[in-house]
């Protein structure tokens, strides 16, 4: 569920949001490792998932104009339904040669194929009255958007000792192809007519060539350091291609050569004693999906869409940190973006009525922040775990034309897990987290929200069924509120989803639990993971 009342161009916008999401999915991995010999390893893994979905959104927007925004001028309701589903799979052949018990070599080839597809019924109908007793006018639309996408790596690690320390270092090679078609049709006197204006295909080519080393070694008995670099050449093109050719634009092209540094120490003293300095520069690139620059609708007054112009993002930050006595800690880190990927909620330009959620780059943002976690024991059997995290945020941006990005915020969330013994060998648990207002994306001041959870568990036959009954957010406060101001644009609100649930689990291990599978991973998790829910 989801509320806003927005403020734009003289116009009040009060827009409520109910969207039903079903969705069924088999996720599937299966692997093995032939041992060649005592030395060499070649493994396969192959996994996926395969999904089927289902929403319901009805969204309704009151509309109203200068001077005082009580009369109602006119009301949109938009019943959307959209069915869809999607085929992932991933394939992995690892090769591991153990030269020496110290001495590795690692080569990794992996391939990913994404694919999704959906339908989206939405018509937009407008009456006088909220009562939608006086029909005006309607729109109806159906969008059917399809998204393959392929990515293949390769990967290649080596380590060994040297000089006292570990020196390693390595390659990687990675192309991503994403082919998206967005079908945009209107629908009138129940015939279904291409719109060409609004129908387009947009692909995505991007390869990535890096190259990476790493050395560290104790400097002392008392002092470590770890030290590495990655240098990176990205090379990337977005073409959008519309179906009406007289709205075709110049392909983005991206290409740039990236060099990434890190370098850590750390000092113990003595037993009850660790300090850590560490500084890193990293480079974190947008989701696939957010490149695509399509349509994902509400109604013709609310939508979401990408930005194929997006930069990644580069990260730099230091953390400095203590431990005691190997359980309490204590950090506090600076960070400065450039070109951090956000979010913004602007006005349209077609339609001085609608607005929309888009991607963006901020110039930088600042962030200055400092964690404690400890853990207690109360008694014999009481145990708690307690986290406290607060953090400065200061984002920055100038788009032209008036459009700027000048926010600071402080914020901070507290968290809880406590776990104690109950009657018959059952074990109880009560956590929960307090947050504090703070910005989401480049400008919405969102507000505190908190949630409390509880659990019990207790073993059967041998240890080997778990079974678990647990509760979260049983007071259904972790919802969100706030408000946005960017771009002549003033947006208040706030949602809930369904954050309030009980759930059973059971698990239950079968034969020798003494055999362990090699956990490693594969050289495709850092690509997969940009797929996201696109």
């Amino acid at each position: 569920d989801m509320v806003f009342e927005s403020y734009q161009n003289n116009l009040l916008l009060d827009e409520i949001n109910d969207t039903d999401f079903n969705s069924t999915n088999t996720n599937y991995r299966v692997g093995a490792d032939f041992f060649l010999s005592k030395k060499q390893t070649l493994g396969f893994l192959v996994g996926g998932s395969i999904s089927d979905r289902e929403t319901d959104n009805d969204n309704i927007i009151k509309i109203s104009a200068l001077p005082d925004f009580t009369s109602i001028d006119s009301v949109l309701v938009a019943r959307n339904n959209a069915t869809g589903g999607g085929n992932n799979y991933t394939v992995n052949l690892n090769y591991r040669y153990d030269i020496t018990k110290e001495k590795t070599f690692n080569f990794d080839l992996d391939y990913g194929r994404y694919s999704s597809f959906s339908s989206r019924f939405s018509p937009n109908r407008y009456y006088q009255t909220i009562n939608e007793n006086v029909f005006l006018s309607e729109t109806i639309n159906v969008i059917d958007p399809e998204n393959d996408i392929d990515i293949y790596t390769a990967k290649a690690d080596y380590e060994q000792p040297l000089a006292g320390g570990f020196f390693g270092i390595g390659s990687k090679v990675s192309r991503v192809i994403s082919d998206n078609t967005f079908l945009f049709f209107d629908e009138v006197n129940d015939t279904r007519i291409r719109n060409d204006q609004r129908s387009n295909v947009f692909e995505y080519l991007e390869n990535v060539y890096a190259g990476y080393a790493s050395y560290n070694r104790p400097l002392s008995e008392e002092i470590s350091f770890s030290s590495g670099v990655r240098v990176e050449q990205t090379d990337a093109t977005g073409t959008l291609t519309p179906f009406d050719t007289n709205l075709s634009e110049d392909p983005v092209l991206q290409n740039y050569l990236s060099v990434f540094p890190n370098l850590g120490f750390s000092w113990s003293p003595n037993r009850m004693n660790s300090y850590n300095l560490s500084f890193g520069r990293r480079i974190n690139r947008p989701d696939y999906s957010v490149l695509n620059p399509f349509e994902n609708r509400l109604s013709e007054l609310s939508f979401e869409k990408g930005n194929p112009k997006l930069l990644a993002e580069i990260v730099n930050n230091v953390e400095l940190g203590w431990t005691y006595q190997y359980r309490y800690n204590f950090k506090l880190g600076y960070s400065k973006t450039e070109n951090q990927i956000t979010r913004l909620i602007a006005p349209d330009t077609e339609d001085s009525r609608a607005g929309f959620i888009t991607w963006a780059n901020l110039a930088e943002q600042t962030i200055i922040s400092g964690n404690i976690s400890a853990p207690f024991q109360f008694g014999q059997y009481w145990n708690a775990f307690f986290n406290l995290s607060a953090s400065f945020i200061n984002n920055q941006a100038d788009y032209g034309n008036g459009q700027i990005v000048d926010v600071q915020a402080f914020t901070y969330t507290f968290f809880t897990q406590q776990t104690f013994p109950l009657f018959e060998k059952m074990k109880g648990e009560i956590s929960g987290y307090y947050s504090g207002p703070g910005v989401w994306g480049g400008v919405f001041l969102y507000e505190t929200s908190w949630a409390l959870n509880l659990g019990l568990q207790k073993k059967f036959f041998e240890q080997r069924l778990n079974v678990k009954l647990s509760a979260q957010d049983i007071f259904y406060e972790s919802g969100w509120e706030g408000v946005s101001r960017f771009n002549g644009l003033e947006s208040t609100g706030g949602g809930n989803w369904d954050s309030r649930r009980a759930s059973l689990s059971l698990s239950y291990n079968f034969g020798n639990q003494e055999i362990k599978s090699r956990n490693r991973k594969t050289g495709l998790e850092s690509e997969g993971s940009r797929v996201g829910g696109g």
